[in-house]
Parts: C-alpha cells; sequence; structure tokens
C-alpha cells in the first residue's frame, strides 16, 4: 500500500515538474528603476512581485538588487495539511478547473502537503459577484459584525467600525474597490493596514500578515493586495474590514454583495459546485 501511495505521490510531482504552466525570471533594478516601471516593463503586476519577493520594501528599492518574477502573472499557493482544493479555489474565488488546468493536474484529490500551486492572476475572483460597487475581500465567516460590541481584548464596550471576517493566516485579500492605495503600512490597533480610496469611498482592511501594494498604487477590483494575519489589537488570524464615505463608517454588508455560502450554513459546499460561494 505504501508502495502504491509513493508511487502515485512520484508520478504527481513529475506531471507537475515536467510540464510547468508558468517560468521563473530574475530582474536586477537599474538606477531610476521604480516597482510600477519595472512591472510594467516586464508584464506582471507590481502585487505578484511583492507576493514573490516578501522581503522586498517597494519603498526602498536599490540599483543591483535582485529579485524573482513569475509569468503569466500570478502567485503560489502552499498546500496545507488535509486542504481540499476546492477549499483552495475559494480563496481565490476562483473554480476547481481552473486550478487544475493551470497546474496541468487531473484529479482534484491528487494534491498533497507542501506542494505549491500555481495560481494566475487571470483566474483570481473569476467567480466574484460584481454586480455590485463593492466585492468581498476575502473568504471565510464574519466573527464579529458591525456596531456595538465587547472589545475581545480590552473587555470593554466600544463601537466596531467594520467587520471582522475568520480565515486562516496567508488567506488572499483582494481589494473590494478600484482606486489608489491611500495608505499601506503599520498603524498600532489595525497592525498591518491597507486603504483604498476611489474619490468617493475608502476601504480599509487591518491585521494582515503582508502587505502586497504600495502607497499610490493604482489597483483594480478583485486585484490581490495582501494576505491575511493576526496583526496589531487581534486575538487571531481574520481581516478587519471597513467602509467609510466622507470618514464616516458604514456596515460593509449593506455594500457586499449577497452570498451564497460564506461559512454560515451548517454544510459546506460540494467541491464541484459552481460558482463556490459567490
Amino acid at each position: 500500500m505504501k508502495r502504491i501511495l509513493f508511487m502515485i505521490l512520484l508520478s504527481t510531482i513529475l506531471a507537475v515538474s515536467l510540464d510547468f504552466a508558468y517560468s521563473f525570471e530574475f530582474y536586477t533594478i537599474k538606477r531610476g528603476d521604480t516597482l510600477s516601471e519595472i512591472a510594467k516593463k516586464v508584464g506582471v503586476s507590481v502585487n505578484s512581485i511583492l507576493d514573490l519577493n516578501p522581503t522586498i520594501d517597494p519603498n526602498k528599492i536599490w540599483a543591483g538588487q535582485r529579485f524573482k518574477i513569475v509569468k503569466p502573472d500570478g502567485v503560489f499557493e502552499t498546500v496545507n495539511k488535509d486542504q481540499a482544493l476546492w477549499y483552495i479555489a475559494a480563496e481565490y474565488f476562483t473554480s476547481v478547473k481552473s486550478i487544475l488546468k493551470y497546474n496541468h493536474l487531473k484529479n482534484p484529490n491528487m494534491i498533497f502537503p507542501g506542494q505549491k500551486l500555481f495560481i494566475p492572476s487571470s483566474i483570481m475572483c473569476e467567480t466574484t459577484d460584481r454586480k455590485t460597487d463593492v466585492i468581498w475581500p476575502v473568504f471565510g465567516m464574519i466573527t464579529s459584525p458591525y456596531g456595538w460590541r465587547i472589545n475581545p481584548i480590552t473587555h470593554k464596550k466600544e463601537f466596531h467600525a467594520g467587520v471582522d471576517i475568520g480565515a486562516p493566516e496567508g488567506t488572499p485579500i483582494f481589494s473590494a474597490i478600484s482606486g489608489r492605495v491611500t495608505y499601506a503600512g503599520w498603524d498600532d490597533g489595525y497592525g498591518k493596514m491597507v486603504q483604498v480610496f476611489n474619490g468617493r469611498m475608502l476601504t480599509r482592511y487591518g491585521h494582515l500578515s503582508r502587505i502586497d501594494c504600495y502607497v499610490g498604487e493604482r489597483v483594480t477590483q478583485g486585484e490581490m493586495i495582501g494576505r491575511i494575519g493576526s496583526t496589531g489589537f487581534s486575538t487571531g488570524p481574520h481581516l478587519h474590514f471597513e467602509v467609510r464615505i466622507n470618514g464616516t463608517p458604514y456596515n460593509p454588508l449593506g455594500y457586499l454583495p449577497y452570498v451564497r455560502w460564506s461559512g454560515e450554513r451548517s454544510n459546506p459546499p460540494t467541491p464541484y459546485e459552481s460558482g463556490i460561494g459567490y
């Protein structure tokens, strides 16, 4: 039995390694380069460069610095223990079929812990409901609603200006709107935080583990801007998501599209359920 399992695993590794759907390149920064200019020059997004090269600070790049680029544009997801492919597809708001296609896999059950799956930017948020101006920034369950609550850290009554969406650390976060990044960095209780403003509405994303964008960058709705974390005043991995207009916070659920499944029902969707979750 062990021999059979080993041969299946080996054949899967060989099938993936011999027929990559992507390729790596390296770029050496030249004097006067900016990250946005580099991204445009090499044909990838700033966000994928930052996600693939976690040591790069977009505000402190220098001539001679070298980093990795993947083509086509995209990121990598490492399979965790007992993680099903349908869940990874849900995290990226895409389909199992698309992930199988771009990783040259035939069987959705033939993935294993530690395996790296390539997720092209072109398939991210392809199942998202875009009928509203705001889309869901992350796949998960709402663990704390908008409004008055007892702060889980201070144990005092306070107003919660957004919703908390619980998800495993490293889950991708997408911009809920198209706009310009007005903040990307550390902000006290929010920890690592990003703000995106479209001229009318500001969306705020708090407690990130990593930030994949920079101040001044123009991002499109559904573009990856970071990953779930537990930085700042936080009791566990989640996204604090806010919607503000003219500085006033509003309940994000009044702007987000209705979801058929986001963890609120007891039975999760099947792996082949069309448009999973959204």
